[in-house]
């Protein structure tokens, strides 16, 4: 895990580089930075690259901890892996994104119009908003992700010559998934937030499987991932 601490100084930046808006640039209170009145828009490839390092780490780690690994090696399917971000920050930050430009208006309205327009925002069915809210919380914000991991398989596994014997067959079968759940627990480990599923083989089994197959949407997973933490 040091290698990762080299990486991410300060913890919270190892959170953000998963779960920030992968568009548009924001600070850590997720006040976003405007050109000439408009979005500015985030270096795309400096958060793919950021990642792709990320993941790479990670899969130092599992090598480490079991060496059926060494004998595999990740791939990544980068414009995927660009659209599992793109498709999480449109369905987190949406709403966030509309309430920023309202505020960008500035005198054009006064406090109480603009909580009215972000009010009638939140209630709007119309709108196409997954997640209508300002500030969702940390487990929802990763099963959206892990939902988008599981459509859009950015990760898979290739195989070099060897002698030892490759990982179980569950995590070939899986190894997006299971690739995916482990890197986002590394991030939200820096929100004292542990996922436990893992903990019962037989359990994160099924679980992989279900994701794998998409039989979990977005809004079973935002109800089982919260069921399945612990807070450190």
């Amino acid at each position: 895990m040091a290698s990762f601490d080299a990486m991410f100084p300060d913890r919270s930046d190892c959170y953000f580089a998963l779960f920030q808006d992968a568009v548009y640039e924001h600070d850590k209170g997720i006040n976003y930075s405007f050109d000439a009145g408009q979005f500015k828009r985030r270096d795309r490839v400096a958060l793919v690259n950021q990642i792709a390092a990320m993941a790479d780490l990670l899969y130092e780690i599992l090598a480490a901890e079991d060496s059926a690994f060494t004998r595999c090696r990740p791939l990544i399917d980068y414009p995927a892996l660009l659209g599992v971000f793109t498709r999480y920050s449109r369905d987190i930050y949406g709403f966030r994104r509309i309430c920023a430009k309202i505020r960008k208006l500035g005198t054009a309205l006064d406090q109480n119009q603009q909580e009215q327009l972000e009010q009638i925002i939140s209630e709007g069915a119309d709108f196409g908003f997954k997640v209508p809210s300002g500030n969702p919380y940390v487990e929802r914000q990763a099963a959206v992700l892990l939902y988008w991991f599981s459509v859009l398989k950015p990760f898979h596994l290739g195989f070099r010559d060897g002698q030892n014997s490759p990982p179980e067959s569950y995590i070939q079968s899986y190894f997006n998934e299971y690739f995916a759940y482990f890197l986002i627990c590394l991030a939200l480990h820096t929100q004292t937030v542990n996922l436990s599923i893992h903990e019962d083989k037989e359990t994160f089994k099924e679980f992989l499987n279900q994701l794998h197959f998409r039989n979990l949407s977005r809004s079973s997973l935002e109800f089982f991932l919260p069921n399945n933490k612990d807070r450190v």
